[in-house]
C-alpha cells in the first residue's frame, strides 16, 4: 500500500514538472514571436522564415561589487552576463518594485532550457538552423535565455549573424493582459 502511494506522489511530481517545463516552453516562443514580430516592423522587412541557432546563448546575472560600480575594477565581460543594475535601470522600476525585482533577478542563474524548442502553433515561421547552416555563417539569429523581473516583465538578448558581422540587441518586454508580450525597450549590446 505504502508503494502505491509512493509511485502515485511520484506520478504527481513528475506531470507537475513537466507542466512547468510546458509552460515556459510556450512563454519563451511567446518572447521569441514578439521580438521577431518587433525586428520585422523595425527593419520594415516581411522575413517570411527566420533561422534561428536552437542554442540559446547563456545570459547569467550578476551583482556588482563596490569596486565594480565605482569604476576602480572592470567586471566580468558583458557578452555573457548582464549586471543586475544595468537591468534595473532599463525598467527604471520604482523602488518597492526595484526590490522586488532584484531579488528576482539576482535568483535566476539556472534557466530551464539549454536550446530553444519551437512551438510551429506560435512560431511558424521559425525554422532551427543545422550545424552546416550556422557553420556557413548565412543569415541566423540566436536569441539568450530570458530573465525575468517578475510576472509582467523580462529581458531577453538576440543576435544577428550575417557572414562576419554580428549585431546584438537587449529587450525588454512587458506581458499583456491577453498573456502576450510586447516590446517596451530595446538597447543595442554590441556590434562586430
Amino acid at each position: 500500500m505504502k508503494r502505491i502511494y509512493l509511485i502515485l506522489i511520484l506520478l504527481l511530481f513528475i506531470v507537475s514538472c513537466s507542466k512547468s517545463k510546458t509552460e515556459e516552453k510556450a512563454e519563451l516562443n511567446k518572447i521569441v514571436n514578439s521580438v521577431l514580430k518587433y525586428e520585422s516592423k523595425r527593419k520594415s522587412s516581411v522575413d517570411s522564415t527566420y533561422l534561428i541557432n536552437p542554442k540559446l546563448q547563456e545570459l547569467k546575472v550578476y551583482v556588482p561589487s563596490q569596486k565594480e560600480i565605482l569604476g576602480e575594477e572592470p567586471g566580468p565581460p558583458p557578452f555573457f552576463s548582464r549586471s543586475i543594475i544595468e537591468l534595473l535601470d532599463l525598467k527604471h522600476s520604482q523602488s518597492g518594485e526595484r526590490k522586488s525585482d532584484s531579488l528576482n533577478l539576482s535568483k535566476q542563474n539556472q534557466y530551464i532550457f539549454d536550446s530553444l524548442k519551437v512551438d510551429q502553433t506560435i512560431n511558424p515561421n521559425i525554422k532551427l538552423a543545422n550545424k552546416k547552416e550556422l557553420d556557413s555563417r548565412i543569415k541566423s539569429y540566436q536569441f539568450s535565455n530570458p530573465v525575468y523581473f517578475n510576472e509582467r516583465f523580462v529581458y531577453i538578448e538576440l543576435i544577428y549573424h550575417e557572414s562576419v558581422f554580428g549585431i546584438g540587441f537587449g529587450y525588454l518586454l512587458e506581458k499583456q493582459k491577453d498573456g502576450n508580450w510586447i516590446v517596451k525597450k530595446v538597447v543595442n549590446t554590441f556590434i562586430t
